[in-house]
C-alpha cells in the first residue's frame, strides 16, 4: 500500500467504503459517550455549532 495511485480504481473505491465505515462507527460511539455525560461535561461538535449560530445569525434553515 506504499503507491495508492498505482492500485486499481476499485480497490481505492473499497479502502474509502472502509474509512467511511470507520468514521462512522466512531460518530455512534461519540454519540453515545456524550448522551452518557452529563450536560456540563459534553464534548462539544464545533461544526455543529458553527452551523447553528450561522442559523440564527443568517436566519437560516438546517435543511437549507
Amino acid at each position: 500500500m506504499d503507491n495508492i495511485e498505482a492500485m486499481p480504481t476499485a480497490v481505492n473505491y473499497a479502502l474509502l467504503e472502509e474509512a467511511l465505515t470507520a468514521f462512522e462507527a466512531a460518530k455512534k460511539l461519540l454519540t453515545t459517550a456524550q448522551v452518557a455525560l452529563s450536560l456540563e461535561n459534553q464534548f462539544r461538535d464545533t461544526r455543529e455549532t458553527a452551523a447553528t449560530l450561522d442559523c440564527f445569525t443568517y436566519n437560516l434553515s438546517r435543511q437549507e
